[in-house]
C-alpha cells in the first residue's frame, strides 16, 4: 500500500502563543507530539501550561486541561488576571485576590474583572474543558475524554498538570506496591506518549527531579530556569517591573526541530508568561 494514503494529510500545528516558541516546533504543538514542561517548586510550571492550553482553545483546538490540584475557580481566576493584566495595565489585581473574591469588594476592580471574565469565556469557554483529577488517578482514563472531543473537533490538545499525582496501568495501590515510584512514572510518561499517538498533542508538566523519568517518553522536553548568568540577571530586573520575573525555557530535548533557550519574563500575581526582549 501506498505509504502516503496510510500517513493522510498533515494536521495543522496548534500555536503556543508564542511566535518564537512555535519556530522550535516546527510551527507549533502538533498531533502526536509529548511536550514536557519540567522546573522547580514556583518556577511557573502551571501558569505556562494553562497558557499554551488558552492560546490552543483560543486557536479552535478542544483542550483538556486537568490537575489534581487545581479547581475551576482558580484556573477562572488565572486566566481572568491574565486577561486584567494585558487589557487593563493600571488595574491593580492578582489571581489570588480574584480567587479568593476580596478583589470583587473593591468597587473600581469589579467592573475590569467582570469584564475580564466575560473576554475570556468568550475566546474559550465553548473550547477549554477543565477535568479535577482525584489524587492517582489512571491517566488511560484521559483517552475517553479525548475520544468524545474528538467526534466534535480536528484537533485535540491534552493538558496534565503535575504528573507525580497520575497513574497508570492499574489501580493505584497495586501499581505503587508492584512497582514502585519511578516505574510508575514511567509508566505514567509512555501511556500520555500513547494518548499524544492517537493523535492529540500532550503537554505534561512535572518537577524538575522528576523529569529524567518522564522525558525519554517525551517528544519534546523543556525545563523553566531562573536566568543564571548573573550579569544578565541583574540586567533584567533593573529594566523589569517589580514583580516580573526574568526566566529561561531550555528545550533539553526536540525531535521536531533545534535545540536552544527561548528568553521569557514570568509575572506570577498575574499567571503570565510573556517572551523577553534581550
Amino acid at each position: 500500500m501506498d505509504v502516503t494514503t496510510r500517513l493522510g494529510a498533515v494536521a495543522p500545528a496548534t500555536t503556543t502563543g508564542m511566535s518564537s516558541l512555535d519556530v522550535l516546533f516546527g510551527g507549533g504543538l502538533r498531533s502526536g507530539t509529548h511536550l514536557l514542561v519540567s522546573g522547580a517548586p514556583g518556577a511557573g510550571k502551571t501558569a505556562f501550561a494553562l497558557m499554551l492550553a488558552y492560546m490552543a482553545a483560543r486557536s479552535r483546538a478542544a483542550v483538556l486541561f486537568t490537575s489534581v490540584g487545581l479547581d475551576e475557580t482558580e484556573i477562572v481566576a488565572r486566566l481572568t488576571a491574565r486577561a486584567l493584566h494585558r487589557e487593563y495595565r493600571n488595574v491593580d489585581a492578582t489571581y489570588g485576590t480574584i480567587w479568593s473574591g476580596l478583589s470583587m469588594q473593591e468597587p473600581a476592580l469589579r467592573g475590569p474583572i467582570s469584564s475580564s471574565v466575560e473576554m475570556v469565556v468568550k475566546k474559550v469557554g465553548e473550547q477549554l474543558h477543565l477535568h479535577a483529577a482525584e489524587p492517582m488517578d489512571d491517566v488511560s482514563t484521559l483517552a475517553e475524554l479525548a475520544a468524545y472531543l474528538w467526534t466534535r473537533n480536528d484537533r485535540v490538545v491534552i493538558v496534565v498538570d503535575g504528573a507525580e499525582a497520575y497513574s497508570a496501568g492499574g489501580t493505584a495501590a497495586n501499581l505503587i506496591q508492584a512497582a514502585g515510584y519511578e516505574a510508575r512514572l514511567s509508566l505514567v510518561a509512555h501511556e500520555l506518549s500513547r494518548l499524544a499517538r492517537q493523535g492529540c498533542a500532550v503537554i505534561t508538566t512535572c518537577q524538575t527531579a522528576t523529569a529524567p523519568l518522564i522525558a525519554p517518553a517525551a517528544t519534546i522536553a523543556a525545563e523553566l530556569r531562573d536566568v543564571r548568568d548573573p550579569a544578565t540577571r541583574g540586567a533584567m530586573k533593573k529594566k523589569l517591573a517589580v514583580d516580573a520575573r526574568p526566566m529561561d525555557l531550555a528545550i533539553v530535548k526536540n525531535r521536531l526541530g533545534p535545540t536552544a533557550t527561548l528568553p521569557l519574563v514570568y509575572v506570577a500575581a498575574a499567571s503570565v508568561f510573556e517572551e523577553r526582549k534581550s
